[in-house]
């Protein structure tokens, strides 16, 4: 099969690493190419076209870029991620994945089949036109893995309103050891001021976005996710790949993953309380997440959650040529 995947986007996380590491698997066994900006393309393992889809949707320049690339490569799918991609892409296969829950689906619902991050994405959608496709390990990158000693509580992920690292600073007030923040984004500033004000700065710690996700794993006591809204988050199941427990607001689907106890409700006053419940009790939180440990090692791998995604584009193609 000939594969295009597109998306836009000014930052490299989560869903761009999904995006990486699918159309990478995919290149074993089929023809891909993927299209987003240029600041992207040293990061993509696959055939990589540079075109600026960050600029204006309904800039002129960018459709006919999209309409030439498409004419040009002629693929058999077309596969877009996110809301603004999907929206400008017409195609007679097209598919497209929601790496999020969003209120406005309708570009999405004009697409041939949706893949979603995890239930709540797919609410308004048909089962007939949908599958919830949860995220994966992609093995490779945990190789040479190795746990050490634990020195911190360790958070992932972009300093974004939506992933509320706020809450998490704020609750960090009880001092429950050396905290991590990996990630970057709008609100950087805005923490290390607020980091300041509450005089953590001998606590708390942001370093820059590193892809090399296992290194900071190796030496965390766990993984803690203050998210108000996600999708299927790529770092939940690298933690639990590497028997690193994981805290987390209730969110995309956590609930899905995760033992109750493990979880608090999407507010902050929940949150804190999670977090003084498990408080010097990190052996225990290990041993309580011992079954989503072996769940992901044997279910959530980039080889098998692959296979799904060329499945349907597969189940798609032949039904088109009948």
């Amino acid at each position: 099969m000939k594969i295009l995947h597109l998306f836009s986007s000014k930052v490299f996380a989560g869903l761009e690493r999904h995006i990486e590491e699918l159309s990478f698997e995919q290149s074993k066994s089929h023809e891909i190419t993927v299209i987003g900006p240029e600041r992207f393309k040293d990061s993509f393992r696959a055939n990589y076209t540079s075109i600026n889809t960050n600029q204006w949707r309904f800039s002129p320049i960018l459709w006919l870029q999209l309409r030439d690339a498409i004419a040009r490569i002629k693929p058999d799918v077309v596969h877009t991620h996110g809301q603004k991609i999907t929206n400008i892409i017409k195609s007679d296969s097209h598919f497209s994945t929601i790496h999020g829950t969003k209120k406005n689906i309708a570009a999405f619902k004009k697409t041939q089949f949706i893949f979603g991050a995890s239930k709540k994405s797919l609410e308004q959608i048909p089962p007939e036109k949908s599958m919830v496709l949860e995220n994966w390990v992609d093995e490779a990158r945990f190789s040479n893995f190795k746990k050490k000693t634990p020195e911190y509580f360790l958070y992932i992920g972009r300093l974004e309103p939506v992933k509320n690292p706020e809450r998490l600073i704020r609750a960090w007030k009880q001092n429950y050891g050396k905290l991590l923040m990996v990630g970057g984004g709008q609100l950087e500033n805005d923490l290390k001021n607020l980091i300041g004000e509450l005089r953590l700065t001998n606590v708390i710690e942001i370093h820059p976005e590193d892809n090399d996700v296992g290194s900071f794993l190796s030496k965390a006591h766990a993984l803690i996710i203050s998210s108000d809204r996600e999708g299927s988050p790529k770092v939940l199941y690298e933690s639990l790949y590497c028997k690193v427990p994981v805290l987390s607001t209730d969110c995309g689907n956590i609930a899905e993953v995760l033992p109750n106890e493990s979880i608090a409700e999407t507010n902050d006053k929940s949150f804190q309380h999670l977090l003084k419940k498990w408080s010097g009790k990190v052996n225990e939180l290990s041993s309580s997440q011992e079954r989503c440990f072996s769940e992901v090692q044997s279910k959530n791998l980039l080889s098998i959650q692959a296979k799904k995604v060329n499945k349907k584009y597969q189940e798609f193609l032949s039904m088109a040529s009948r």
